[in-house]
Parts: structure tokens; sequence; C-alpha cells
């Protein structure tokens, strides 16, 4: 009977009778009840009660009884660690059998059973083990060590267990123990420490009686090694010459790392090299395994970007078959992108359109315009590749329609100067493809974009927008911050027929419940207001050239990939540091005459006085655990008094601002790396414009009476104030909005927004106007009413000058943590670039980079998927400090900012300083 029946349902009284069975005399009934506990916890059942009575059969000489009363004893240990130690004589007893596979099979459970009771009886049998006579014994007892090392490294370290184990690694004549001893110093000590020329040399020697998992570990550590000279890499890539045609994917991949690690500073055997590894790669491709296939087209793709020139004459080999995955489908389309030029570019197009027509699924049809798209911007000299997107418009997907459109926008972006050729081909089907007949976003926004740069070539561009300006409400904030934008430049360029359309967009704007979309409205509107000339300079400039997008990986980044090449980092696209939690928290040190068990941070500028990375204990640790759990004892402190000094819960996404917070600047924004150049564009809503005289010039009439007539139709906003007086260069800008006569009958949108009810908010008189309330918070009524008395003058704001030299301690920067109140609060999306230069190099990257502003780091890390940083600054002369929280979400890719300061008129100079910062490490 096969062993199914153990799995059988049971009758009841089931722990009764495999107790009783257990305890039976005779050995063929005592296995069968110990194969129906192994077969109940398989399935999940808890037989954890049997604990004594499976210990008891431990003691017997059948072999496959011994295993499965080991199994459960590594299952149940740590779970019953008292009642474990009874089976710890029978483990030493089993490590000294005369049976090689019992003694190998004692010394392995007991370092699977990670229960600290057991370690410590574990030293001996594995010593003695470490010595045994039979290789298998012994490599069983190397990874012994590698497992207690884990659990007590001072245990390893006091016995000696790992210097034998560095002595085999040169000594020993078995090759399965060999590779486990240079897995087991590798994990200890690094593959750079071990990558030294007499060991590798052997170790190749007799690369060929090591099983493919052990080639791997020595192929990574020739990767590694740093030759003498060019003579020694031509004899390292001849002997493994013979790896590359290996039949393990995982040995071909190691090789392929090793021949480019060992060349890359020879640029021409580096050439050959990568002429060599195609074929090999090819045929990894080409087997039938879907996740191998991926893992080696992942590496190819990085390839092919760092030398496209390698494969472009072998484009057909990533052709996508049929019976590809979907996932497999993406990645060849995109080394297809990667790897065209003026050769192949004609066949690999018609590919690709061929993938285009997949009726089927399409989201692979999409992915492939997103491919015709990346091969136009790196060959637009190519004929036909930017008609092929032009054909995609008609092609009736949706989603075809919306990448194709995505990806016109991006060419454009690219290439300006093909505009005027392609929007006018556009131009037949702008009305087929009317904003709101588009059922994307995405879609919607990059047309929108569209009309709007280049509405000098579209004949009817302000009257494609309306619907959308129309239907505000229910489209989302990308389209209804394009549709500002746009509504904007299409009116700097043909007054008459876009001013309706920006009265719509700029009412419904300036209440918009989006922070970013708020903000732009009310930038929009009061550029306009005091200055059109410089308005139009910065919203309407001539469009220049990108030369690499934000979502492009920078070149840092990929080089980061390449030498971690052979891992998952290639598949994540993403440096192993993004996300591999190799040191859960760090700190840097203060200067020497302060104690480190109390002090963090670094000197200025990471010079001579700079601290090494510290290892963080639970006495000394500035920052909580992620989970919620209190904050660590400050060393020398009292706990109690300590535990919650700092307030380190992520904050929740939100641009509010505490009440205590109000003498200070209060902008917020989630508006990318915009708002940590200083808040986004809230300043400029915090400010509002001084009132200036009016100053008649020649030239400017026509405007000066244009813009009053304009605003004055917006309920609530008033007249404006008289702008000041332009240079002689704005009278092309009067020119452009006078003449126009009355503009307020032309802007029937402006009074059509739905007033938002605010809390606290008064209504207006009458109740007229959109969002009273909120334009008051702005003081918008300065700029329409008539000049107010003049303020009394403002205290002087001091200038903000760093002290370079400042230091403050960890108790000094708790306790003004927890009494000063929030004087700045701020969210930012980062990009994955970003991301993993913050985390690059133990985060000291960024600490040393803040440092050259003067802005000092008192601790810093985190475990993913939060990183947290806490600054200080210190005003020079008045000592007042400013403290700063950077809290990191990788998941989300949110930074959070936080300042709280002593000196709050500080603040908003602090702030400037800060985002002028952070956009230097801006990636």
């Amino acid at each position: 009977m096969s062993d199914s029946k153990y799995f059988s349902t049971t009758k009841k009284g089931e722990i009764h009778e495999l107790k009783e069975e257990l305890r039976s005399l005779d050995r063929p009934k005592k296995k069968e009840a110990v194969k129906k506990v192994i077969a109940a916890m398989t399935v999940g059942k808890d037989v954890s009660m049997l604990f004594p009575d499976v210990v008891n059969c431990m003691q017997t000489e059948d072999l496959e009884l011994k295993k499965l009363v080991y199994l459960y004893l590594i299952n149940y240990a740590k779970t019953q660690p008292d009642l474990a130690i009874m089976a710890v004589n029978t483990f030493v007893k089993d490590s000294q059998d005369p049976n090689p596979l019992i003694r190998a099979l004692a010394v392995r459970t007991m370092g699977c059973i990670r229960v600290d009771k057991i370690t410590e009886y574990l030293c001996d049998p594995l010593e003695r083990t470490l010595k045994d006579e039979d290789p298998y014994v012994r490599k069983t007892a190397v990874m012994g060590v590698l497992k207690i090392y884990h659990i007590d490294q001072a245990v390893v370290a006091n016995t000696g267990m790992l210097e034998r184990v560095r002595h085999m690694l040169y000594t020993d004549q078995d090759a399965n123990v060999l590779a486990n001893c240079l897995v087991v110093m590798t994990q200890v000590e690094g593959v750079e420490k071990l990558a030294e020329r007499n060991l590798l040399y052997a170790l190749l020697n007799r690369l060929k009686e090591f099983s493919d998992w052990a080639q791997c570990a020595v192929l990574e550590l020739a990767a590694s090694y740093t030759p003498s000279g060019e003579a020694e890499v031509y004899d390292l890539l001849n002997a493994l010459e013979e790896r590359l045609g290996a039949a393990n994917s995982a040995v071909v991949l190691a090789a392929t790392k090793a021949f480019l690690l060992l060349t890359l500073a020879l640029p021409a055997t580096h050439q050959q090299v990568l002429e060599r590894i195609k074929e090999p790669l090819k045929s990894l491709i080409g087997r039938d395994d879907p996740a191998t296939g991926y893992a080696v087209l992942a590496h190819v793709a990085l390839l092919a970007a760092r030398a496209p020139i390698i494969f472009e004459g072998d484009h057909t080999a990533f052709y996508c078959r049929t019976h590809d995955p979907s996932y497999v489908k993406k990645l060849k389309m995109e080394i297809l992108a990667s790897i065209a030029s003026s050769m192949n570019v004609y066949d690999i197009v018609s590919e690709l359109s061929e993938y285009a027509r997949d009726v089927v699924t399409p989201s692979m049809a999409r992915e492939a315009v997103r491919a015709v798209g990346r091969i136009a911007l790196q060959v637009p000299d190519a004929s036909g590749v930017v008609e092929r997107l032009l054909i995609f418009l008609d092609s009736g997907c949706d989603q075809v329609v919306a990448e194709a459109l995505v990806q016109m926008k991006d060419l454009l972006r690219r290439y300006p100067d093909m505009a005027e050729v392609v929007v006018s081909q556009l131009g037949g089907a702008l009305h087929d493809l009317s904003p709101e007949a588009l059922a994307e976003a995405d879609a919607r926004a990059a047309l929108v974009w569209i009309v709007g740069q280049f509405g000098q070539h579209i004949p009817d561009a302000p009257y494609l927008l309306e619907p959308l300006a129309e239907g505000w409400p229910a489209e989302e904030a990308p389209v209804r911050a394009a549709l500002l934008t746009a509504a904007v430049q299409l009116f700097f360029r043909r007054p008459p027929e876009a001013a309706k359309l920006l009265g719509t967009v700029l009412s419904h704007g300036v209440v918009d419940t989006h922070q970013d979309v708020h903000d732009r409205a009310l930038l929009y509107y009061r550029l306009l207001r005091t200055h059109v000339a410089e308005g139009e300079r910065l919203i309407n400039p001539p469009l220049l050239a990108v030369a690499a997008f934000a979502e492009e990986l920078s070149q840092e980044v990929k080089d980061a990939i390449f030498q971690e090449f052979n891992s998952l980092s290639v598949v994540y696209q993403a440096p192993a540091s993004t996300f591999v939690d190799r040191v859960a928290y760090h700190s840097l040190a203060l200067a020497d005459d302060e104690e480190p068990a109390t002090a963090f941070g670094h000197h200025p500028g990471g010079g001579e006085g700079a601290g090494d990375l510290l290892a963080i204990d639970n006495a000394t640790n500035l920052l909580d655990d992620v989970d919620g759990a209190p904050a660590a004892t400050i060393a020398g402190t009292d706990n109690a008094s300590h535990s919650d000094l700092l307030d380190l819960v992520v904050p929740s996404v939100s641009s509010s601002v505490p009440a205590a917070a109000a003498a200070g600047s209060t902008s917020t924004s989630a508006a990318g790396a915009g708002s940590l150049l200083g808040g986004g564009w809230g300043g400029l809503a915090s400010t509002p414009p001084a009132p200036a005289a009016a100053v008649p010039q020649a030239g400017t009439s026509a405007a000066g009476g244009m813009l009053p007539d304009f605003f004055s139709d917006m309920p609530g906003l008033g007249a404006p104030a008289a702008p000041a007086a332009p240079a002689p260069a704005v009278a092309a800008a009067g020119g452009l909005l006078g003449g126009l006569g009355d503009l307020g009958s032309l802007m029937g949108g402006f009074g059509a927004a739905p007033a938002l009810p605010l809390p606290g908010a008064a209504a207006h008189a009458g109740g007229a106007g959109f969002g009273g309330g909120l334009l008051d918070d702005f003081d918008l009524g300065s700029l329409g009413a008539p000049a107010p008395a003049p303020a009394p003058a403002r205290p002087a704001v001091p200038e903000l000058h760093l002290n370079p030299s400042a230091r403050v301690s960890p108790a000094v920067f708790q306790d003004k943590w927890k009494s000063l109140p929030v004087a700045h609060t701020q969210q930012d999306a980062l990009t994955p670039a970003t991301l993993a230069a913050l985390a690059a190099n133990a985060h000291k990257d960024f600490t040393a980079h803040v440092a050259q502003a003067y802005i000092q780091t008192i601790a810093s890390g985190g475990q993913q998927p939060t990183y947290k940083y806490y600054f200080y600054g210190q005003q020079s002369g008045s000592n007042s400090l400013l403290l700063v929280e950077l809290v990191v979400r990788t998941d989300t890719r949110i930074a959070s900012l936080t300042v709280k300061a002593e000196e709050t008129a500080l603040v908003p100079q602090f702030v400037e300083l800060w985002g002028a910062c952070f956009m230097g490490f801006w990636r």
C-alpha cells in the first residue's frame, strides 16, 4: 500500500491511539505511528502534544525511523524547547555512531534546531565531526558551523571552528567539503576577502570535480578576483572557457559574470568577450523553460542596454513565440527596442506592428506600441517609425490608441523640431480622438499636452479642450493639471479663442481639492495678474529637447546593477541595497571628543573628523522599530523618561499642518521634486504680492486695460492691483493681450464653477463668488481691491547662516524635538533611482551630501519599507536649532519631511536650502 493512506481521514480519538502506537514495543507498528504523526504534521494538524512519545522513538537502529523522528523534532523544537533537551543525549550519542549517515544526520538535525539551549551542546559534536574521516560527515559539519554562526557568532569565534573551516578550505581533499567550506567562509567574511591567487588557482584546477552548485560558488570567487595583468586575465579566461558550454544555466551565467568583470579594464578584450558570450545566452533563451528564459533575458536586456551593437544582428532571436508567456514577450520587446538601429529598424518595427494587432491580449499590443515609441526616440530619422505611431491612432483598440498618444508626446518632448510635421499629420485624427472620447487618463493628459504645446498648428485647439473643462470634477489630477497648463499656453497664443477656456479651468482650479492642481492654478492666476510677460516666459517658454526621462535608470544605477550580475538585482532592475537589508540600522559617530555611546552624526563634509559606521545596539538606538515598538534606551539616561522622546511614527499622507505651527512656514506639497526645492508652489500662495502704484507706459495700456476686465469677471476676486511698470520688452505681451475689448463677455465659464464649502470659512456678502473663504486665506483680495493703508513695517527676517562646526548631542536633540512644534511639513514622490541612491553605501552617500550644506546628521537608517533620517542645523550667532525628520517609504516611494525650529522665521530659508541640497542628490 502507498504512503497516501497516512493522509486519509481518521476516526475520533486519533491522538490517543497514536500515543498507544508510539509506546508499542512492536517496531513496525511504532514506525507506522510515526509516519501517521508526520503526515498529520504535514497537512497542518497540531501534534505537538505527542512530543515526549516521539522523542522516545529516537533510540532505534532503524535509519528510516530515526529520520522521521528528527524531522518531527526540527518542526516542534521551537515550541517545546524544554522537551527538546530530552533529545540532546541521543544526538550526542548518534554523532559518534559507526554509521557515517547517522553521524551526519545527528549533526545536521542539531544545527537545524534553532534553540539556544541545544546550541551549547552542539559545539563538541561539531568540532569532533569536522575532523571526521568520512567526507560526507565533514561537509555536513561545515554547514553546521554556519548555522551556529547565524545563531551565536561568539560561540563560533571562541571555539575556533571558523579557523578550522578556513584551514580545511586549503587542505581538504574532498571537492564537496571544499565547496561547503568556500560557501561558509564567503557568508562569514565576504567573497572579496577570499579572492586571492593561491586559493582561486587551487579551486580552478579542480573545477570539474565540483557539482554545479559548487562551480557557481567558485566562479563567483573568480569574478571577484583582481588579476595582476593582462596575461593572467587570458589564463583565467582559458580556464573558464569550458563553463560557458555547461548544461546548467546557473553555471553559464556565473561564468558569463566572471568573463565580463575580469575584462572590464581591457576594453578590446571586453568587446571580444561580449561576442563570445552571445551564443551561450541565445541557447539558454531558446529553451522551453520560461522561468529560465526570463532570467536569462533579463541579463541579456542589461547587456543590450550597455552594448546594443552586439545583438543588433541577432534581433530575430528575440522575436516572440506564440507559446511564450506574457512576461517573456514583454521583456523580448524591450530588448528589441534596445538593439534597434538603422540597420534593423525596419524589420523590428514591422514585427512589433504585427504584435500591436493582437486583439486577444490588448496589454501585449500596448507593449508593442511602447516598444515602437522607444525605437522612435532612439532612431528618429528612420523612415516609417513615426508614421507607424500615427497609424496606431486608427487601430480602434483603446489601449493601443492610448499608448500611441503617450509615446507621441514623449517623441515631441525629445524632438520638438518634428512638431510641425507630426502635428499637421495628427490634425485630421484629432477630431476623432477628442480628449473626452479617450478612456485612459494618461492618454487624455498626453493629448491635452500636445494641444496646449502646439496649439498654433491646430486650428480649433481651444475648442477641443472645452469638453474636458466642462467635465472638470470627473477628471483625474494629472489631466486637470495638464489642462491648466494647456489653457494658459493657448491663451498666450490665441487670446480671444482661449479666454473662455482659461476662465473655466482657473475658476475650477483655485478651489480644487488636489494640492498640486490648486497650487498650480493659483500660480498661473497670480502670474497673469501681476506680470504678464514674466508669466509667458515661465509658462510658455520655447520647448527644449528632453535628453533623458525621469523613468530611465541613471548610469550610476545601471553600473551598480552590472556589478551585481547573475543576481536578483538584474531581474528587479534595482541594486540589491534597495531590496536586501544587510544592516538593519546604522548611525554615524560624532567627533572624537564626544562619548560614542551617546553620540551620533558626523563631521561636516565627511572630512578627517568623520566617524566610522557604528553597529547599533539597543542602548544607543535613536531609531524606533518601524513596526511601532518603543524607542530604544539612550545610554546613560533613564529609560522611562526617554522611551518616547522621538515620535517616529510614519506620518500619514496629508498636507495639513498642526495648529501649533501657525507661526512658522507651513507650505505643503505632494508634487515630487518641485516641492523638495522649498515646498513646491506653496510659497507663492503664502506670500501675496505687494500692491504697486499704476505707472502708465507707452505700449502697455492695452494689456493694463485687458487684465482688469479679464479677472473682474471671476467672482470673488475683485479688480486687480495695477501692475508694476514693465520693461520695454513687455510691449509685445501688451499688444498680445490688448485690443480685445471687454473679455468679460467671452468668459462665460468663470462663474460656472460651484462653490466648495470650507469649514470655518465665512461666506461673502450675498453668497457670491467661489470659495470665498479659501481665497481669503490666500489674501487674494489684495490683488483686486484698492490698495489698503500701509501695514506696519515687519521686523527684519534674519538671514540664514548655518554653523559648519555645529554639535548637538542626542539627548539635546530629543528634548528639542519633543518640545518644539512643527513648523513645516511636506510629502514628495521619489523616483526608483533616487531611492536606490539614498540607500546606497549604507545611506552614507546621502548624509555626506547633506553635510556639504552644513546640515548635520544625528541618526539615519531603517528597515524596508521605511528609511528614517534625522538632521539638524544651527544658526550662527544665535545658535538656534532647526531639526529635520525625513521618512522615506520604499513601497509607496513617498518622502515625508518635517521641520521644527526654535526660530520659525528661518524656516522658509532653511526649506529652500534643503530643497536645493536634495535636488543635488535627485536621480
